[in-house]
């Protein structure tokens, strides 16, 4: 009986551009913002990251201009847990078919004084459909704190 090769499936590459050089990254890792993010409405395609050096913090690189990149956490690194409710144009913009699919992450900025550590918005998590790659960041309206995170 003879045997069959198989097609081997082929995942396309692009070159991202970053501050610190081009880097090749698989076509279907880059996640799509239909609405853009607050602030850069117009870039849609982003890619993610990691820093080697501290696994916590992600950066959401843009594959359209190599300058704006966003440090991102996960949350929970910081024990704070979200429940969000998704109005229904979010919910059919991220596709949604299981909500286990779902992931979230919040942007972080170095403290504004030497005294604070980096702070996280919590205010608008970014909500990722991890199966679609498709993402939003969503602004909740009533805010109900400011949190500082204390680097050590």
């Amino acid at each position: 009986m003879a045997t069959q090769a198989q097609p081997i499936e082929q995942t396309s590459q692009i070159e991202v551009r970053t501050r610190f050089g081009s880097l090749p990254v698989k076509d279907d890792s880059v996640l799509e913002f239909p609405q853009g993010l607050p602030g850069f409405r117009d870039l849609r395609r982003f890619v993610l990251f990691h820093d080697l050096d501290n696994r916590s913090i992600f950066y959401l690189q843009s594959t359209d201009d190599p300058e704006v990149r966003l440090p991102v956490t996960d949350p929970h690194w910081f024990d704070v847990h979200y429940q969000i409710a998704l109005t229904d144009e979010e919910f059919e913009l991220l596709d949604v078919s299981d909500m286990r699919d779902l992931t979230l992450l919040v942007t972080i900025r170095e403290g504004t004084s030497d005294a604070s550590g980096p702070q996280a918005n919590f205010n608008g998590p970014i909500i990722i459909n991890l199966n679609t790659r498709t993402a939003l960041q969503k602004t909740l309206r009533e805010p109900r704190r400011t949190v500082t995170i204390e680097a050590h």
